[in-house]
């Protein structure tokens, strides 16, 4: 990879569909898309948040500005390692407080980087891994992790997983139904210490990108913008810690190379129209690490999202109409948040009820 898209400005709908839906929409996109060159892909999202998550409570009050700050890894070992450094005791960023120390990073990283290898069902020793060995304190983690895709090893098999991988993380706003993202790639260990306090150009030199395209795009002008926006934006919020991970598989859907050079010069063709479904959707609650991963849809449901930067082309309007297909009020971190408070207000009312018994 040695270049990815750091800015968007679109639209984007977001359907709850079944297994039929989902037959019909890609019967009629595949006359003129194809799913892009990463195929099924495995995203797993951490949703930063204050610790009484403020940001979500505020969005999912639908204001007419609103905004969340995530991480995201490609890939099954790459999200379960993601999921593992993050996990491993608290890290949070406050006013006045000190980033992670190099020492607290790498150990950080080497148990992120064994919870994929142990959810691969790799047998690494620690020693020959350049690994530390796992105390109490990441047990949780390890547990609730390794738990969600136990099946996390094509990355890892062969030459293994580095730490080396990028991480993506960016800020996604909403105002007046247009959304717009930016975002930055870096590594794991980079990622750890920029969230809790280092600034970013340190983090960057001290545990650059091994792909040398996009350690020069880490340093260009247009991200270090985007770094200080992402800066202002955590210091927006502080206290500022790791809320919810949310993974699903992906199928992105776009337009065939020949049909966009067929149609390139129609004003009203949008040759960046993307379709995406989103399955075996699920949830974990960084407040509670013990707890297991949670799905957010029946197995037999898909997420699809149509992002497009105009309207829908007739063919996509037809097939909607014919199946009845309506766009759904919906955001995996919002409908997570509220899975997750939804537990203990039924303790609390359980709870109640006995105590006036």
């Amino acid at each position: 990879m040695t270049a990815y898209n750091s800015v968007f400005k679109r639209v984007e709908k977001k359907y709850r569909i079944d297994v039929a839906e989902r037959a019909a929409v890609e019967a009629a996109a595949e006359r003129l898309m194809a799913v892009d060159d990463y195929g099924r892909t495995r995203i797993t999202s951490l949703y930063l948040d204050t610790p009484e998550r403020a940001m979500i409570a505020r969005s999912v009050e639908k204001p007419l500005y609103k905004e969340k700050l995530r991480l995201r890894a490609y890939g099954d070992a790459a999200g379960v390692a993601l999921m593992g450094a993050f996990g491993v005791g608290p890290i949070v960023r406050e006013p006045g407080g000190l980033p992670l120390s190099d020492g607290e990073v790498e150990t950080r990283v080497a148990a992120g980087l064994r919870v994929a290898r142990t959810a691969a069902g790799l047998q690494v020793a620690p020693a020959a891994a350049g690994l530390q060995t796992m105390g109490d304190a990441d047990g949780d983690a390890v547990g609730s992790v390794e738990a969600c895709r136990p099946c996390a090893g094509e990355a890892l098999r062969g030459n293994g997983l580095s730490a080396g991988f990028p991480v993506f993380f960016g800020i996604k706003k909403k105002f007046k139904g247009i959304v717009y993202k930016r975002r930055l790639a870096l590594t794991l260990p980079a990622a750890l210490a920029f969230v809790s306090g280092l600034p970013y150009e340190q983090a960057c030199a001290r545990w650059p990108l091994p792909d040398a395209g996009l350690a020069a795009v880490a340093l260009a002008p247009a991200t270090r913008q985007i770094a200080r926006e992402l800066e202002a934006a955590m210091n927006r919020w502080l206290p500022l810690a790791p809320s919810m991970g949310i993974a699903c598989d992906r199928v992105a859907w776009a337009y065939r190379p020949e049909v966009r050079e067929a149609r390139g010069c129609d004003e009203l063709f949008d040759a960046e129209l993307r379709i995406t479904f989103d399955d075996c959707l699920e949830c974990l609650d960084c407040h509670r690490f013990r707890s297991p991963w949670r799905p957010i849809i029946e197995s037999s449901e898909s997420v699809m999202e149509i992002k497009s930067a105009g309207p829908y082309p007739p063919w996509l309007v037809d097939v909607l109409s014919a199946e009845r297909i309506y766009s759904a009020s919906f955001t995996k971190y919002g409908n997570a948040y509220q899975m997750a408070t939804a537990v203990p207000r039924a303790r609390n009312h359980r709870r109640a009820v006995r105590g006036g018994a």
